[in-house]
């Protein structure tokens, strides 16, 4: 399979911001941003120490990746790295573009990271059913309470 990492850039936000909304809306977030929002935020982490990827099949966008890298805590020597958003266009899914991205990620970005961490939204079954296939396991459970 064919597929690229490229570093998005400033002329990529409008693409950015409507993959954003379409994320958004796939995992059920409750977040109300409008795509001008959205498209300030990814510009905002374009230009903050945020790294964005575009995924890349032949001359066709197929996904994103949003991350930055850290330290780890607790062993401060450890680099790891935080993957807020990372999205399939939905033409593209099951293709194998999504596992195909996260390997394409550990090969040429996270090489010198001892580990990945993500967040997944609890209603989000389909996401956690493919975060669960690329390897990932549950670590820390987020609870809320609305008031």
């Amino acid at each position: 399979m064919d597929l690229q990492l490229r570093c998005a850039a400033e002329a990529d936000l409008d693409l950015l911001a409507e993959m954003n909304k379409h994320l958004i809306e796939d995992e059920g977030s409750t977040n109300p941003m409008s795509l001008a929002e959205l498209k300030t935020r990814m510009l905002d982490w374009l230009r903050a120490s945020w790294q964005i990827d575009l995924l890349v099949h032949g001359s066709e966008v197929v996904g994103y990746v949003l991350y930055f890298y850290k330290n780890n805590p607790y062993r401060p020597h450890r680099r790891e790295a935080y993957v807020r958003q990372y999205f399939i266009r939905r033409e593209w899914r099951e293709k194998g573009f999504g596992l195909r991205g996260i390997e394409l990620l550990k090969e040429l970005r996270f090489k010198n990271v001892s580990a990945v961490e993500i967040d997944v939204l609890a209603a989000n079954s389909r996401g956690r059913s493919f975060w669960q296939r690329a390897g990932f396991v549950p670590y820390a459970i987020n609870m809320k309470r609305e008031l």
